[in-house]
């Protein structure tokens, strides 16, 4: 049998022979003569996905999500990704509808006000049929999202991840040039109140830059990626080398950031001078702030008290008050008109009491 590099050399120089034109082909796996064939999954490619992550349930995950709770607080947004739906031509072995919000909740967990859930996390795992590829509808999705218990929850639509090939020949060579290209629209809702936070869409192309008359044999290594692609493991340092790779990262990286734009922390204009808890009932409470400061359900607000007083501990004199600390988070659940809002106590330190200032943090 021929050995499959000297059979791609014949494959490349055989292009060199047809017709002045330009080709796209499509991606993922490799073709010969007898059609395309998906490139086979690596053995370890699920090991390689589990040392990155930790299995479900598996104490190497518990500890991260652990670890993870500990180094952010109730102000942080908690943010659920669940599978993305595959829109691409993509027919390789990966499994990008898991990879994807994965890899993007590993890139949102850089952002110290965001606290992500991955879809292989242990909530996730009970997810079936259709909904481990993303068939999931708007209610059911706002379901899994209070029963997470998450601020947000985070669907994508995977619109292109490929690697195009365009070529042209002549008589002494060949213009070829290669592009990774990854596109992905997401929408995420609000669960606080069900509506729609935003649609933010990005496309990535990551270009080989190879351009003029070359010799067909100088482009055999991104041939090969171009063919076998599918045999490298998602979400490792060969695979970022890719151009399908490249493509994912700046993709998921541009959509880390308009997703951090979405859920920022709140800032109270100027104009406010005293924000405060008015009224409470319970874990209720009532704000004096609403539509005119700009808020909007879902926003998070430390509660800070008034500090306490100080004595002399000879005389007993009062001497004044230590400085104010913050005892608890509340969230805007609904607001009511102008300068009105009610929240729920997410966490308390102690008492929270009527006349507690409010501060965007």
């Amino acid at each position: 049998m021929m050995p499959r590099y000297a059979a791609l050399l014949l494959l490349v120089a055989g292009c060199a022979g047809m017709p002045d034109s330009t080709k796209m082909l499509p991606v993922m796996g490799y073709a010969d003569s007898q059609g395309e064939k998906k490139a086979p999954v690596p053995a370890d490619s699920q090991a390689v996905a589990l040392a990155r992550t930790g299995a479900p349930g598996s104490p190497a995950a518990a500890k991260a999500d652990t670890a993870l709770a500990d180094s952010t607080s109730a102000l942080a947004q908690k943010v659920l990704l669940l599978p993305f739906k595959d829109l691409s031509k993509y027919r390789g072995p990966w499994d990008i509808c898991a990879e994807l919000p994965r890899s993007l909740a590993d890139s949102l967990a850089r952002n110290a006000f965001i606290r992500p859930m991955a879809p292989d996390s242990v909530f996730l795992a009970g997810l079936k049929g259709k909904e481990r590829k993303g068939l999931i509808d708007w209610d059911r999705a706002l379901e899994l999202g209070r029963q997470a218990g998450v601020d947000l929850v985070v669907m994508g639509e995977i619109e292109d991840l490929s690697m195009k090939r365009f070529r042209a020949t002549v008589p002494i060579g060949g213009y070829r040039s290669y592009q990774g290209v990854t596109t992905i629209k997401l929408r995420v809702l609000k669960v606080v109140d069900g509506r729609p936070a935003g649609e933010p869409r990005q496309e990535a192309v990551n270009d080989s830059k190879r351009y003029g008359v070359t010799n067909p044999a100088a482009n055999v290594p991104l041939d090969r990626e171009y063919f076998f692609l599918g045999e490298t493991p998602w979400g490792t340092e060969a695979f970022q080398q890719t151009l399908v790779g490249g493509a994912v990262t700046q993709c998921l990286g541009k959509l880390s950031a308009d997703l951090a734009n979405l859920v920022q922390p709140p800032a109270l204009p100027s104009s406010v001078s005293a924000p405060k808890i008015i009224d409470i009932d319970g874990l209720q409470v009532y704000i004096n702030i609403g539509l005119a400061d700009s808020l909007q359900n879902g926003d998070k607000f430390g509660v800070w008290d008034h500090g306490h007083e100080l004595r002399d501990p000879q005389t007993n004199a009062v001497l004044g008050f230590s400085l104010p600390r913050r005892v608890g988070v509340v969230q805007i659940e609904q607001v009511l008109n102008e300068h009105l809002s009610i929240g729920r106590v997410l966490e308390a330190q102690g008492q929270i009491e009527k006349e507690f200032t409010i501060r965007a943090e």
